[in-house]
């Protein structure tokens, strides 16, 4: 019965926050349906953020809440040096992916961005990005190894962030690539939090690099050409998202791949981690 409580939190969250969203209909009826999403999603994690410290004194045992989970920030520079690691990371990927385009002539040109274009990559890795490592290999990361030991607490943490990105909009050839490319992607993070010693910085790094990157890429900051193989760019002509490309998959794994030594080490930590946590120690 341990698991109630970690299914029904954003049970309770999601409506919470839709709920509360209703109110600013009082303030302006003309907000759209997508913006009171948004605003909605919002106020649940302001909720989340609020009910977190009580979380993990009651479940966790521990005092050290921010700790566990990654986001302490006690050390500055090590913080920071983790965050920009992550990030030259994405940006070491992200390139392999460009070289092979620009080898292939599949490159037309490449050309300058907009201020408005840098600021909202920034906020992407402010705002979104910190939220979903926060929640992924953060919180949720912590209650499946918990509940379920070591390696099936990986594999369900990666299985749910995957599922969490499912998308109506796209068929099943091309939402299986998607999927798959998401479930790697967050193995490599939790990978990525192990080589960092459970701090999160570098996975929010790495997340925000190759999420903020891409998005200025397909804001006009690179033209792909016409004739590049639409499987190599993402998982459907519709839908560029080198997530679920043949090519990013390839890369998810061989980065996995160089790096299975670390990963095998990743539950002599995670488990010391949740062992601290449910004796109030700072892992």
């Amino acid at each position: 019965m341990r698991w109630i409580p970690t299914f029904t939190l954003f049970l309770f969250l999601y409506p919470a926050g839709w709920f509360l969203s209703q109110f600013f209909y009082l303030f302006n009826r003309d907000i759209s349906p997508n913006n009171s999403s948004i605003i909605g999603t919002i106020i649940s994690f302001i909720l989340f953020l609020v009910v977190l410290p009580s979380w993990g004194n009651i479940r966790w045992k521990t005092n050290h809440l921010w700790l566990s989970i990654g986001v302490g920030f006690e050390n500055k520079f090590k913080a920071l040096k983790q965050f920009f690691s992550g990030f030259i990371f994405s940006v070491f990927l992200l390139g392999i992916l460009l070289m092979f385009f620009i080898l292939c002539g599949w490159i037309d040109r490449v050309d300058y961005i907009k201020f408005t274009q840098l600021l909202n990559a920034i906020l992407l890795i402010v705002g979104i990005v910190f939220a979903e490592e926060i929640i992924f290999r953060g919180w949720l990361l912590q209650e499946m190894v918990l509940l379920f030991g070591l390696r099936r607490g990986i594999i369900f943490q990666s299985i749910i962030f995957s599922l969490a990105h499912y998308r109506s909009d796209i068929g099943l050839l091309a939402l299986i690539p998607f999927l798959s490319g998401l479930f790697l992607f967050g193995i490599v993070l939790t990978l990525r939090r192990t080589i960092d010693r459970g701090s999160l910085w570098g996975c929010i790094g790495l997340h925000g690099g190759l999420v903020g990157i891409w998005y200025l890429f397909d804001c006009g900051m690179v033209s792909f050409s016409i004739e590049t193989p639409y499987f190599l760019m993402g998982p459907s002509k519709d839908m560029v998202n080198p997530i679920g490309s043949v090519i990013g998959i390839t890369i998810l794994l061989i980065t996995i791949l160089f790096q299975r030594r670390l990963f095998a080490r990743t539950g002599r930590f995670l488990v010391s981690t949740v062992n601290a946590s449910s004796k109030d120690e700072t892992p």
